[in-house]
């Protein structure tokens, strides 16, 4: 791949697409302790799909279909939303493929996203423990641009899921962001959903 430039650049990029863009407020980050903890738990919202378990602020729909053989969540502030989108690439098809991640990514968010642009940026997050870099794109709406962050989350069965995280530029950065870093730092894998499959793998 080629350099990869983080988050800071594409905000610059993002002002410059959409002025009004101005982050309303800052999000400092508080000294983790148990109240803490579970008053942030109280302000949260989770969901399963995908083999996945994640966590949301309050204010997001219930996992749904979101076109194009994706599932996730959407929250709306007027006419401007914000995505968690995901699609499920099974471990056989994606053997079957045989492609590199960054062509792999090409090709997923082709298919899922109708995004065929090279990548803007590139940016990284932590997700299951593993620091994964992806794609940034700007995608042009009828309402302006969304920024979109395209992640390969790969799973421990050898199967990956294809995480987009989309918001309506126009949306607070700050908020924008909180949701972005709450969906990363709580994901996990879904016991149940494990165990499902080993019990399918021993018929």
């Amino acid at each position: 791949m080629t350099q990869f430039r983080m988050l800071p650049t594409a905000i610059a990029a993002l002002v410059a697409l959409t002025p009004t863009l101005v982050p309303s407020a800052s999000y400092a980050e508080e000294t983790p302790t148990t109240e803490t903890s579970a008053r942030r738990q109280s302000k949260r919202k989770t969901h399963f799909a995908n083999g996945l378990i994640f966590e949301t602020p309050l204010g997001f729909s219930e996992v749904k279909s979101l076109g194009n053989d994706t599932v996730g969540v959407e929250a709306q502030k007027g006419s401007r939303k914000l995505k968690i989108r995901m699609a499920s690439l099974a471990a056989d098809w994606l053997e079957l493929l045989n492609m590199e991640d960054e062509e792999l990514l090409g090709y997923v968010k082709t298919t899922y996203l109708g995004i065929n642009a090279p990548a803007r940026e590139y940016h990284q997050r932590r997700f299951l423990g593993q620091t994964l870099i992806g794609e940034l794109q700007y995608k042009r709406t009828n309402r302006g641009y969304n920024i979109v962050e395209i992640y390969l989350v790969p799973l421990s069965d050898g199967s990956k899921v294809m995480l987009a995280l989309e918001a309506d530029t126009y949306l607070p950065l700050p908020q924008v962001e909180y949701a972005f870093r709450t969906v990363s730092r709580t994901m996990r894998e879904d016991p149940e959903f494990l165990k499902k499959l080993k019990k399918k793998k021993r018929r």
